[in-house]
Formats: structure tokens, sequence, C-alpha cells
């Protein structure tokens, strides 16, 4: 039940969209940023798995995932 802050930076030209996602859905985008906080306000168990955040232009796509686990 208590929060979460995930956080996720990138940076290039042109400047990325960065987007968080749990499996293959979109929980966040922000166009033309350098970062980008994903908030779980009150983690739950079923909270539980891997976000992946995506930083994607014209030049191509970098990915980061991590595993959250839930006690």
């Amino acid at each position: 039940g208590t929060p979460v802050e995930l956080g996720c930076e990138a940076e290039g030209r042109p400047p990325p969209l960065l987007s968080w996602f749990r499996g293959v859905t979109v929980l966040r985008e922000e166009p033309v940023s350098t970062s980008l906080r994903l908030v779980l306000p009150r983690v739950e168990p079923d909270h539980a798995g891997t976000y992946s955040c995506v930083a994607e232009n014209r030049h191509g796509r970098h990915n980061r995932s991590l595993q959250l686990h839930v006690a």
C-alpha cells in the first residue's frame, strides 16, 4: 500500500519519445522529454511484474526493464 516511483532518463537528437510499459501495455508516454517518472501510488501484490522504459527516435530504440516484487 505504499507509493513507488520509477524513473527513466534518456537523451538524443532528435529528443526521444519516452514510454513506460508493463508487458505490452503502455502506462505513460512523454514526447520530446529527457526524463519520465512512473508513480504507482499504492502498490499492491497485483502490481508485481516487469516494467520497461523505452526511449525511441528516428535513429533507434533503447530500453531498460526491471522486475518489481511486492511482499
